[in-house]
């Protein structure tokens, strides 16, 4: 009795494993296609599976400070944007300082590292940029705080790159006057003209 217990036993489990698919030999079994999932065939994944295309960059200059023989002057330094005729973009390049290789050259940026571009519009009728930037910018002054004006107005103003001609300053949104390249004070929009002073030598 218990030897046909065995076999029944036995004969139940390969019946119930030719039932589930499952070969009885235990042994590794190829799987016929039209058992596997439909994604498994898929020649073409879907996009989830594929990386997207890196934006297109233009190289663009912007406006950092060096010392000369005649004091401290512009020095244009490139960096990478993806729409050169927006100004915002190459004003927050700017504000993104100055690379270890440019500071071993003896660049420099005279914005504080602190000060935050909080808004950046174009008024095209007026050919002019308005820059908003935090009150840590007055954490510097005189002729530091000209200096770090000058390179946002050059900047923002260079030709072929949006084309704007004069720059109006606020702080925290609040208009504000600004220092010129002579440490004037000036309300209202500037150019580049007022920084002739700083200019980049030729």
């Amino acid at each position: 009795m218990i030897r046909r217990a065995a076999w029944l036993a036995t004969g139940v489990a390969l019946m119930l494993a030719a039932a589930c698919g499952v070969p009885a030999d235990g042994d590794p079994q190829p799987i016929a296609a039209r058992d596997l999932p439909a994604d498994l065939l898929d020649p073409n994944p879907g996009s989830s599976t594929t990386l997207p295309e890196s934006a297109r960059t233009t190289t663009v200059p912007v406006y950092m400070l060096e010392e000369t023989t005649d004091g401290v002057r512009l020095v244009t330094v490139d960096r990478e944007v993806t729409q050169a005729r927006v100004p915002n973009e190459r004003l927050a390049a700017l504000f993104g300082g100055t690379t270890s290789n440019e500071i071993a050259r003896g660049i420099t940026s005279g914005i504080p590292a602190d000060t935050v571009l909080l808004e950046v519009t174009a008024d095209d009728d007026a050919d002019e940029v308005m820059i908003d930037v935090s009150r840590d910018i007055f954490t510097i002054e005189g002729e530091a705080l000209a200096q770090a004006f000058a390179q946002m107005v050059w900047t923002a103003t260079e030709p072929g790159a949006g084309g704007y001609r004069q720059v109006r300053f606020s702080v925290d949104g609040e208009p504000t006057p600004v220092l010129d390249g002579d440490g004037a004070e000036q309300e209202g929009a500037v150019t580049r003209g007022d920084y002739n002073a700083l200019a980049p030598r030729d």
